[in-house]
């Protein structure tokens, strides 16, 4: 057998197994990458502010009335997803994605009410370009984006927008006198991933890997940690007491 054809039958499998190692910890090497980011949110001063209660009951309304206009624009969003994928598997996941969404208006009402916060009154608010900034991003994936650069970002984001979620219901319900019903939005957010969801995509993203398409998948994961951080650091600037 000649020799470069020896060489051959050993980089194929070499390479094979390097990609299969990479790709079942591609996830996981994101947001080791990008912890310090996380960590930043994890930890933003508009808990630490909920937490010393510094922050008027009143001005719960700006978190409110931003999240209705964010998730207006997301349901759009993933229905626009849905309809560009040629991947039925994507496809599943964007309206899985939906639902959430839609689900979310309606709890997001019975927070609303807690504040006796009118749908007039939330669809007159002057959004802030801060905390819409995330949406926006979205958006900019939805239209230019891949699958898999979307499924990036919403496995790196929205175990931290969840765990948020939770820390701000608990505090609401020991601080601010809000019920178990008034705070389903945020504990509904606050609940893991489905594992199937988090599997099927991984496996799409797997293939983008693949192909070579790493820096992208990055690039989508840091810019979403970045707005998702413009949200709290604009809702903290115009929510906490002077």
């Amino acid at each position: 057998m000649p020799s470069d054809m020896v060489k051959r039958d050993y980089r194929i499998p070499i390479r094979s197994m390097t990609k299969n190692q990479s790709n079942s910890n591609f996830i996981e090497k994101i947001r080791s990458d990008f912890s310090k980011s996380i960590d930043v949110i994890l930890n933003h001063p508009y808990l630490y502010a909920l937490e010393k209660k510094e922050i008027n009951k009143e001005k719960l309304e700006i978190f409110v009335c931003e999240q209705y206009h964010i998730i207006t624009n997301d349901k759009r969003n993933f229905a626009f997803m849905i309809s560009r994928t040629s991947s039925d598997v994507a496809s599943k996941l964007f309206i899985d994605c939906l639902d959430v969404e839609l689900n979310a208006l309606g709890n997001l009402t019975i927070m609303a009410e807690e504040l006796n916060i009118d749908k007039r009154k939330t669809e007159d608010y002057k959004q802030l370009a801060g905390c819409q900034a995330y949406t926006n991003y979205l958006t900019r994936l939805a239209v230019y984006g891949s699958d898999a650069e979307i499924l990036t970002a919403l496995l790196i984001d929205l175990p931290v927008w969840g765990a948020n979620c939770s820390k701000i219901s608990s505090i609401l319900k020991k601080n601010y006198g809000f019920s178990e019903k008034s705070c389903i939005f945020l504990d509904k957010f606050a609940c893991p991933l489905p594992k199937k969801f988090v599997n099927k995509s991984k496996e799409l993203i797997g293939i983008a890997i693949y192909l070579e398409h790493e820096q992208s998948l990055n690039t989508a994961a840091r810019l979403i940690l970045d707005y998702e951080l413009c949200f709290w650091d604009e809702i903290y600037k115009h929510s906490i007491i002077n």
